[in-house]
């Protein structure tokens, strides 16, 4: 990318944070006059639950690799070495933030291709993101129906927020669903055809092609997708528990339900092109859910509290873990380190 490029989309990046942001003001403060913040214990339990989130998202693409790693060594107990999976998880999670535009999701198949652990290269990798982002849309937009279905605390704007929310939703969970089809017909697609249809394609993009696809038809076998899904619930579990706690720690008597609602509205939001460490983007989301379910005089302190609250804790968190990611990544290249 030519550095001419590089500042328009830098430039642009900006431009569409001022926009979100300008956006977010209208209804909380960007960051609050007065930190309301009755339990520091409870986001201090917030705080904590930071790592077994990001290990259990790191964790997850272990069910995608594995399979890839196994038929390349042809040892049944050959897996992704530990070091190189956390590390890259945890490393990979603080630049996604950080770069605008979430041009940083190339992060982690990057740093697992360097790696040249048999069986994982740059398609094997992409496939098994891929298949984590769609598993996690599909999981986020059923966060948002059940939230909303079954929130009891409701704001005066739920009625006509709500309706557009949920049509976001809908709209997002297409997507979701023609892309979790695209994925699956891939993988269905038996070699002989697939063969066929990358004929004209140049060779290097049909090997990528024909790489991605034997990953995707790994997941397939209950042996690795089931386990993808279940932990996939279980990292989504404790999202919506992190972001329970920090309600309650900002004053705010919101149930489970309420929390996977806010949960789902500030994930779709983040999908915005807003600016680097997700500036805009995420201000926006946390206002409009902040908006379902309290009163107009509450959204200027304890509503306010929570988005910053709850933005500092997530962009923190992943910065403290990037270190500890580091020096796994750096293990894991060290020469004897074991494959």
């Amino acid at each position: 990318m030519t550095a001419t490029r590089r500042a328009a989309l830098w430039l642009a990046s900006l431009a569409g944070a001022a926009a979100l942001l300008w956006l977010a003001a209208q209804r909380v403060d960007l960051w609050p006059r007065v930190l309301h913040l009755p339990r520091p214990d409870l986001l201090a339990l917030a705080a904590a639950l930071h790592i077994p989130y990001s290990l259990t998202r790191a964790l997850r693409l272990r069910y995608a690799l594995d399979p890839r790693v196994r038929a390349a060594t042809g040892d049944p107990a050959a897996r992704v070495p530990g070091d190189l999976l956390y590390g890259s998880g945890l490393l990979a999670n603080l630049i996604i933030l950080l770069l605008p535009l979430r041009l940083g999701e190339l992060t982690r198949p990057l740093l697992l291709a360097r790696s040249h652990v048999p069986g994982v290269g740059l398609p094997e990798a992409v496939a098994g993101v891929a298949t984590e982002r769609v598993v996690d849309g599909l999981l986020v937009v059923g966060l948002l129906l059940v939230g909303l279905a079954y929130a009891t605390h409701l704001g005066p704007g739920f009625l006509a927020s709500s309706a557009g929310t949920l049509q976001v939703g809908r709209g997002m969970g297409l997507l979701f669903v023609a892309m979790t089809v695209g994925l699956v017909g891939l993988a269905a697609l038996p070699d002989a055809w697939l063969a066929r249809l990358l004929r004209p394609v140049p060779a290097r993009l049909a090997r990528f092609t024909v790489q991605l696809a034997a990953t995707l038809r790994g997941l397939a076998s209950p042996r690795s997708g089931l386990p993808l899904l279940l932990w996939s619930l279980v990292y989504w579990a404790l999202t919506v528990l992190q972001s329970w706690l920090v309600l309650r720690a900002c004053g705010l008597d919101l149930g489970l339900p309420e929390a996977a609602a806010v949960v789902a509205v500030v994930g779709l939001s983040i999908q915005l092109p807003g600016g680097p460490a997700q500036v805009g983007s995420y201000q926006v989301g946390g206002a409009v859910a902040m908006a379902l379910f309290l009163p107009v005089e509450d959204l200027q302190g304890p509503g306010s509290s929570f988005v910053a609250v709850s933005y500092l804790l997530g962009l923190l968190g992943a910065a403290a873990l990037a270190l500890p990611g580091a020096w796994l990544l750096a293990r894991a290249g060290k020469p004897g380190a074991p494959r």
